[in-house]
């Protein structure tokens, strides 16, 4: 189109106002773009209002879009009570774009601040259940139905199950009485499900939900189609995979996986694959793999500035060099861990990488630095937030120790129970 007019008949229609809207998109708008950079560049921007608001309509996405983090920071200041009542009795900010930007939000901070992120979700709840006439019917309950799933999400890190099982339930009420069948709604609200799944420990039903979402996305409908999305729905099934000890299969996934994702739109996800790859093969005895991957993956968590990703890539680092007969940096790096995590009051944390330690030295057969390891863990972690089957694992840490009957097979089994009943949510994926 670059090269050519356009048709004088279409030229006529378009200075006479009536062209018809197909032949507007089909034919003016692409030779527009193809032949002005900077109509491409706004263009560019107002496909990624729409993607960012979530919201079919160009007018909603330019209107809305810019404002929502404003309308954001006027609640952010107020008390929780304050925030309710000003999105119920404010019109200005009963719109899509904030109830979208809130639904970010809670994401975002659930691994971090999942009360906060519950909260945040529980906002946008009451956001789209006052969007008015303004809005097709039907695209505000699919909204609603999303803001459930999201507010599902939030309660499932807090560690809330059942009442997280009750918010997806009204997600879907919500999906099915808007008839729209939007395939991307539902698979955004599959995907979330599947998480609660996962931590509910119902790995089947998890895995065919996220079975669905991908199929969702690869779709070859370009309306529907995100392989991005697939990605990181790929980056989950590993993850459950691996949960269910298919560690290999989920090596194979993460790989699958890898090539989906686009490292600018979520370099957290990046993080997380790569993560969850090098533990995977240091889990299969692959360590020097493992280690190839390091470098980058170190790289990424101190770009992106979180102290808990750069925490989990060295533990990372610690399991890599211990696979790889490096006893000495292990050990350094589990001991510096192991009182990071106490120090932050994380207490499942601090006891899984005692139990890496505690790995380490039957391995070596050190049995007096074991029983010493066993003196000193109890004490500590009766104070720490651990549920009280945890701290039944530990005691059997201690007896094992003291009877010198600990076996790395035990220590291992025993780490297992400790990840199982560690807060939901608080792993890499989300």
């Amino acid at each position: 189109m670059e090269d050519r007019h356009l048709p004088l008949l279409t030229m006529a229609r378009l200075v006479t106002g009536r062209i018809e809207v197909e032949e507007l998109q089909e034919v003016v708008i692409p030779h527009v773009l193809a032949v002005c950079a900077g109509c491409r560049e706004i263009y560019q921007e107002l496909q990624r209002l729409k993607q960012e608001v979530g919201h079919w309509d160009e007018i909603v996405a330019v209107m809305e879009g810019p404002d929502a983090p404003d309308l954001w920071q006027r609640l952010q200041g107020l008390p929780y009570e304050q925030q309710l009542r000003q999105v119920e009795e404010d019109g200005g900010l009963q719109t899509w774009a904030l109830c979208r930007l809130l639904l970010r939000k809670s994401f975002e901070e659930a691994p971090h601040r999942p009360n906060l992120a519950e909260q945040v979700a529980f906002l946008a709840v009451k956001v789209a259940v006052h969007l008015g006439d303004a809005y097709d019917r039907d695209w505000v309950t699919d909204l609603r139905a999303l803001a459930f799933a999201y507010l599902g999400n939030a309660r499932r890190v807090i560690g809330e199950l059942r009442s997280a099982e009750d918010a997806f339930y009204e997600a879907h009420s919500h999906f099915r009485a808007s008839g729209t069948g939007n395939p991307r709604i539902e698979a955004e609200i599959l995907d979330l499900e599947a998480s609660l799944r996962r931590d509910q420990r119902r790995f089947e039903e998890a895995l065919e939900l996220l079975r669905q979402v991908i199929a969702i996305y690869t779709s070859e409908d370009p309306e529907v189609q995100d392989l991005h999305l697939a990605g990181q729905a790929l980056v989950k099934k590993a993850y459950t995979l691996e949960q269910l000890g298919e560690v290999q299969q989920a090596i194979t996934v993460l790989r699958e996986a890898e090539p989906m994702i686009v490292r600018d739109r979520d370099p957290h996800l990046v993080l997380s694959l790569k993560h969850n790859l090098i533990l995977a093969l240091a889990g299969v005895g692959r360590n020097q793999e493992a280690a190839a991957l390091l470098p980058e993956v170190r790289e990424l968590a101190l770009r992106l500035g979180n102290d808990l990703d750069v925490l989990r890539v060295r533990w990372a680092e610690g399991r890599v060099a211990f696979g790889l007969g490096q006893r000495g940096p292990a050990e350094q790096t589990f001991k510096e861990l192991q009182r990071e995590f106490l120090e932050r009051g994380m207490g499942y944390d601090a006891a899984l990488v005692s139990l890496d330690i505690a790995v380490l030295y039957a391995q070596e057969g050190c049995i007096p630095e074991l029983k010493q390891l066993a003196l000193d863990i109890l004490p500590v972690f009766s104070s720490q937030e651990v549920h009280r089957e945890a701290m039944a694992a530990l005691l059997l840490f201690q007896h094992a120790c003291e009877d010198e009957r600990l076996t790395v097979e035990l220590a291992r089994q025993l780490a297992s129970l400790l990840e199982r009943e560690r807060r939901p949510g608080a792993r890499w994926p989300r």
